[in-house]
């Protein structure tokens, strides 16, 4: 949770979503004062659809299974549960009968353009398809009681800490209907449902199976008709990498009636940087969720290359609007001086984010 002061540096965004290494920057003459809203006029902040292609738009790297999530899936994946409901992606992405899908540990996104989900990305019953060929019991109709409903749809029950957590998290949309009772598996409580599997943990907490992991393994196993086991193969990446492009204008502590030392200071009273952070002088904020407060970047546009530091975010209440508009960071203005004399216009440049501890 932000504090106000920090929502406040989101009046002052209007960075680009990635592509090839590329930062496309659209400079304002000095003369004139930076937009104080990139939100619009009226009406609430809906999130539109990212571009069709998943492969031109905006990527993040995770080191901790060697892949990239771009674009639609990207979008949906930070903004629909992310790491708890889907874990890591675990191959690239890919095409299965003229489909974009991408495999996570917990779930397979398909991007599908006539889709009224968000961004476009339906998820696949991972929970029906790896218990293909199984036959599971099925329960009695039942009028409903407390903390157990009963689905007509697939003759099954949801109850108890299974019936809180599937409730509690995105129900049907999400999960699907349940498609076994609650059963034992390998020393656990599980239940199925149409696109994840419950698992019972120690302390009575719930969590979620890794049919993503297992449905590829069967139908790498099966050598499924349009799979390449080869997506699945880490991509080699040094440090943790994303790429950016878009049109830009630079934010400046002189149209906010501040100074980068106090914007510091406020962060770090407000938990968001490390109290012992010190600043080098060249500046950058990214969107909240990203977790990028006090790390480091190497720009690069050309001959010239500096170091910024993420010492302010877009907030969470923005993200939706300025994800739509293709918005992803801002560099401060003495940032952008630093790359070269420019004439207006455009330039590029690249973005390369340092992993804790690899910082120059």
């Amino acid at each position: 949770m932000l504090s106000p002061g920090a929502q406040m540096r989101t009046h002052f965004r209007k960075l680009g979503i990635a592509t090839s290494l590329a930062i496309a920057v659209a400079l304002l003459s000095s003369a004139l004062p930076l937009p104080f809203s990139t939100a619009p006029a009226n009406g609430p902040l809906v999130a539109e659809a990212a571009p069709t292609g998943t492969s031109s738009s905006n990527s993040v790297y995770y080191r901790q299974t060697g892949h990239y999530i771009k674009d639609a899936f990207l979008n949906y994946w930070l903004m629909n549960g992310g790491l708890t409901l889907y874990g890591y992606p675990i191959t690239e992405e890919t095409q299965l009968d003229g489909v974009p899908v991408q495999y996570f540990q917990r779930a397979r996104f398909e991007y599908r353009p006539n889709s009224n989900r968000p961004w476009h990305v339906d998820l696949a019953a991972v929970g029906s398809l790896v218990t293909q060929g199984r036959t599971f019991e099925t329960a009695s109709a039942q009028p409903a009681s407390a903390g157990v409903t009963y689905f007509a749809q697939t003759q099954h029950t949801v109850g108890g800490a299974f019936a809180n957590y599937w409730n509690s998290k995105g129900g049907i949309a999400i999960f699907g209907y349940p498609i076994s009772q609650e059963i034992q598996e390998n020393g656990l409580t599980v239940q199925y449902f149409e696109r994840a599997r419950f698992e019972l943990g120690s302390h009575g907490r719930v969590q979620l199976g890794q049919l993503g992991v297992e449905l590829l393994n069967k139908q790498i196993a099966q050598d499924a008709p349009g799979l390449d086991a080869a997506i699945a193969q880490p991509v080699t990446r040094p440090g943790y990498q994303m790429d950016f492009h878009g049109e830009a204008t630079w934010f400046s502590p002189q149209y906010m009636g501040t100074s980068w030392e106090r914007i510091i200071s406020l962060n770090k009273r407000w938990g968001n940087l490390p109290q012992n952070f010190v600043g080098r002088g060249l500046y950058a904020a990214a969107p909240a969720d990203l977790g990028l407060y006090g790390r480091m970047a190497r720009v690069t546009r050309g001959n010239y290359s500096v170091n910024v530091q993420f010492v302010d975010v877009i907030a969470d209440k923005d993200i939706p609007y300025v994800r739509s508009k293709g918005i992803v960071i801002d560099l401060g203005e003495e940032a952008y001086r630093a790359l070269g004399p420019y004439r207006g216009g455009r330039y590029e440049a690249s973005f390369d984010v340092f992993w804790p501890g690899e910082e120059p």
